[in-house]
């Protein structure tokens, strides 16, 4: 009886710890290619990537200023891109927050932030 405790006890702590994960190598690879996308827009100077544990953190340097409309396409641009290229898109937004800003190259300032949370389609503005 107490090995089959235990072996009840050690599978549901093996099962538990077995959480699906996406493939780090297919986010990585569609950051990179979202960012070269990105780059090649005429409003765009450059866009960079960073990822910590559970959040993406992306920047969209511009070269002066733009509009709400303007900037709401990048980023809609910037998550089809992401979007398009990760394979399994359900667990990928189950797993990542991610948060942006705009900053623009000739005053130095961050024109628009905001965020994807986990599980959501909708992106949160900060104007």
């Amino acid at each position: 009886m107490r090995h089959f405790i235990l072996l009840l006890l050690l599978t549901l702590v093996l099962v538990g710890c077995n959480e699906a994960k996406p493939d780090f190598d297919n986010v990585s690879e569609s950051l990179v290619n979202a960012e070269r996308v990105m780059n090649d827009k005429d409003l765009v100077i450059t866009t960079a990537t960073s990822s910590q544990s559970k959040i993406i953190n992306f920047r969209i340097l511009i070269k002066d200023r733009i509009n709400n409309e303007q900037a709401k396409g990048l980023v809609n641009d910037f998550f089809n891109e992401i979007d398009k290229n990760i394979t399994d898109l359900e667990l990928f937004k189950k797993t990542y927050s991610i948060k942006f800003d705009i900053k623009s190259q000739k005053d130095g300032q961050i024109l628009y932030q905001g965020k994807r949370e986990k599980e959501e389609d909708q992106i949160w503005w900060q104007f």
